[in-house]
């Protein structure tokens, strides 16, 4: 089996079965966990609730992760990769929130490649705080986590110079890179965070991203988030690297001339999809504008597009987080009815979050994914 599904025997916080994604998935050698919040059923309200500050609804979301894991005979010193999502008014606990990381997390594979993103808010609207992590090494596949323009004193290098920090996150990238025996060639997927103040600038980062990445670019996520982890930084960037040959898909290979990433990259046996928007490339134009549920039919309809193209299919999703914009959280739900009819059984993981904004202000949603390919 390519991937198989996750059921803790005892969940006793909600019923996963109800929901379009899986608690966890085993695939190419890991286990993939689906983002968790304190959220949990109340009785005398039949409603999902989330209590407590920071750091008790931490306390949750890591005991929710470790049934999942022990689900799959791991613990959290299996932990390879953890993501930290933390909301604007989460964001100062977050050190109490990080004080809750379990004791010996990631210990069996030299310690967990950690990322914190602020954001918006999350799908639990009381949520401060959502934990993803990633157990056991996937084929082939090393992550150098929230590379910020930082020098090893802590300063700021090229401060107020959005591409110059753009380039310099690249660069030490490959840097980091190095002692897996990897450079930037291995590259298959990036996530770049910036903030709105540097929206019109976002392009300006494309010359460096072509020397630096190309020509066989990685799959790649733009976000525009509320705050950086740094306060003086304009740029983050998380890299994925595999040791094992890549290829890129070549879906709309003319549409993608100009641009510096590729729809997906395969390596490993796995697909990595870039962030898909409800822009149509083959028209010039945002499909089903101000309706986030038209807009999540098109993304998926694109990625199962492209997972078809790279020999694999929708059923064979692993993982997806989804990237929310204020203005289509209302209707969130409405992605959901898309997921149930669009994806296989199991259901991939899955992460949602409310980001400032997307590259367009016409976008709602923006996913990202990754499969395996049988």
């Amino acid at each position: 089996m390519p991937r198989e599904e996750i059921i803790p025997e005892s969940f006793p916080w909600l019923d996963t079965s109800r929901y379009s994604f899986s608690p966890g998935i085993e695939a190419a050698g890991a286990a993939w966990l689906a983002g968790q919040t304190a959220g949990e059923f109340d009785i005398e309200s039949g409603r999902i609730v989330v209590r407590g500050d920071g750091a008790a609804q931490a306390g949750v979301c890591w005991a929710k992760i470790e049934s999942v894991l022990d689900a799959a005979s791991r613990d959290v010193g299996d932990c390879s990769e953890v993501t930290e999502y933390v909301t604007v008014a989460g964001s100062p606990e977050r050190d109490a929130i990080a004080a809750q990381r379990p004791h010996g997390l990631g210990g069996a594979v030299g310690g967990a490649r950690m990322s914190t993103f602020v954001v918006e808010s999350l799908v639990r609207p009381d949520a401060l705080v959502e934990v993803e992590v990633v157990a056991g090494l996937a084929n082939g596949l090393v992550r150098v986590p929230q590379v910020l323009p930082l020098d090893d004193d802590g300063e700021v290098v090229l401060p107020g110079d959005f591409v110059g920090q753009c380039e310099w996150v690249l660069e030490e990238a490959g840097r980091r890179l190095e002692p897996h025996g990897l450079d930037l060639s291995h590259v298959v997927r990036v996530i770049q965070q910036t903030t709105a103040a540097t929206r019109r600038q976002y392009n300006e980062g494309a010359a460096a991203r072509r020397r630096l990445l190309g020509p066989h670019f990685p799959s790649s996520t733009g976000l525009l988030m509320p705050e950086l982890p740094h306060p003086d930084v304009l740029v983050a960037l998380d890299v994925w690297a595999s040791s094992e040959p890549k290829s890129i898909v070549p879906y709309l290979q003319d549409a993608y001339a100009s641009l510096t990433f590729s729809p997906a990259v395969a390596a490993g046996g796995l697909l990595f999809i870039s962030g898909t928007t409800a822009f149509d490339l083959s028209s010039g134009e945002t499909v089903a504008e101000g309706d986030i549920g038209g807009q999540a039919e098109f993304v998926y309809g694109e990625i199962g597009k492209i997972c078809e193209m790279a020999g694999t299919s929708l059923d064979n999703l692993v993982k997806t987080v989804e990237y929310v914009t204020p203005d289509g959280v209302e209707n969130y739900r409405d992605v959901g009815a898309v997921r149930q009819n669009a994806l296989g059984r199991p259901f991939p993981v899955s992460t949602g979050v409310v980001v400032s904004g997307l590259l367009s202000r016409r976008w709602l949603i923006e996913v990202e994914a990754v499969a395996v390919i049988p």
